[in-house]
């Protein structure tokens, strides 16, 4: 009697150490995938200057994936600038505020309302020439002279800008063609007006002021620069397309010259801290993997085998499906977050395998 459960005894000892080896030796096989590509859309509209990466590039935070040009307001004259709203405002909201988002005084001061009905009788200082420049007198004392642009004419009336001399709002003038101020050359009498700041607005999101408020700007100068769209919810690049996290443009849907609206989809990013191994286990061999288990993952094609790190399972399905059509066995999917994400690429393939009791 005593021989026999000592057999019984060596055998169960026997066969728990064979399940346990058996246990240790059950492997999984796995691809590196994404468990959560990211669609990115551009928050502001406008037309691609400028691509800095491609689908299969790994990029860092904060790189940039694609530059957008923007739409840029000019100087018309020169002058004082005065600037309203800040960075990321609609600038249809700032107009409707302030009246423009922009204004510039103009570095001529003064103009002046003229008309030839006091003109000396000559025919030819009845015909006023746009672009003509005249000499100015004022009508009281004669102290006060200087020159001016026609800027505009309309029958016997026509406006003059003051490009040089010291005059005083309101003040009456005489015009003349002649520097001499010849009583033969008047064409005309007016009366001086301080000239009205321009206003400059636009259509879409304020995203860059390259000249401070208050400075004397050139005719021509920018004066700020918009992009389309009606929100912006930073104050900062909105020019460009940047990556969010560290990781891989899968795809990338964006050209030189090419034109994106707000809320376009343009390019689909795998970021790293989505990186997963997904493998198959067979019903069979379920009972050996649970959720938080470390296992070890093994990358078959890189350096014969010697490339391998651990990983955590995340989540296994709670739903089967036939290993095979000839087998009653279901598979199940199971989800490996990496230790690290560096030397990964995306379709790597794996073997994942329990880390052995002895070794844990």
């Amino acid at each position: 009697m005593k021989n026999v459960l000592f057999l019984i005894l060596t055998l169960a000892i026997c066969l728990a150490l064979a399940g346990s080896a058996l246990a240790d030796s059950v492997n999984m096989n796995g691809t590196v995938v994404n468990a959560a590509p990211r669609t990115v859309v551009t928050a502001l509209g406008g037309t691609v200057s400028q691509v800095a990466a491609s689908a299969g590039d790994r990029v860092q935070a904060g790189d940039t994936i694609a530059v957008l040009e923007t739409e840029k307001v000019y100087a018309l004259q020169d002058g004082t600038v005065r600037l309203f709203g800040e960075i990321g405002d609609s600038a249809e909201m700032v107009a409707d505020r302030y009246g423009a988002v922009a204004y510039v005084e103009p570095a001529c001061e003064y103009t002046i309302s003229a008309s030839t009905k006091t003109a000396y009788d000559l025919e030819e200082n009845r015909i006023i020439h746009p672009g003509e420049t005249v000499y100015i007198r004022c009508v009281n004392d004669g102290k006060n002279t200087g020159t001016g642009l026609v800027t505009a004419v309309s029958g016997t009336s026509f406006s003059v800008e003051v490009t040089s001399g010291s005059f005083e709002n309101g003040e009456s003038v005489y015009l003349f063609r002649t520097a001499d101020f010849q009583t033969q050359s008047r064409i005309g009498k007016g009366s001086v007006s301080r000239q009205d700041p321009v206003a400059y607005t636009a259509d879409g999101i304020i995203v860059r002021y390259p000249i401070k408020d208050g400075t004397a700007v050139a005719k021509g100068a920018v004066l700020f620069e918009t992009l389309a769209g009606s929100y912006a919810n930073r104050a900062d690049g909105l020019n460009s397309i940047a990556a969010a996290a560290s990781g891989i443009v899968a795809e990338l849907s964006l050209s030189v010259g090419s034109d994106v609206a707000s809320g376009d989809a343009v390019m689909t990013f795998y970021a790293d801290d989505a990186m997963r191994i997904q493998a198959t286990v067979t019903e069979t061999d379920l009972q050996y993997f649970k959720v938080g288990d470390t296992v070890n993952v093994e990358f078959i094609y890189i350096n014969g085998g010697d490339f391998s790190m651990t990983g955590a399972i995340e989540k296994i399905s709670g739903v089967g499906a036939a290993l095979s059509e000839d087998s009653d066995e279901s598979s199940f999917t199971v989800w490996i977050i990496p230790e690290t994400s560096e030397g990964l690429s995306y379709g790597m393939n794996a073997v994942i395998s329990r880390i052995s009791s002895d070794s844990e």
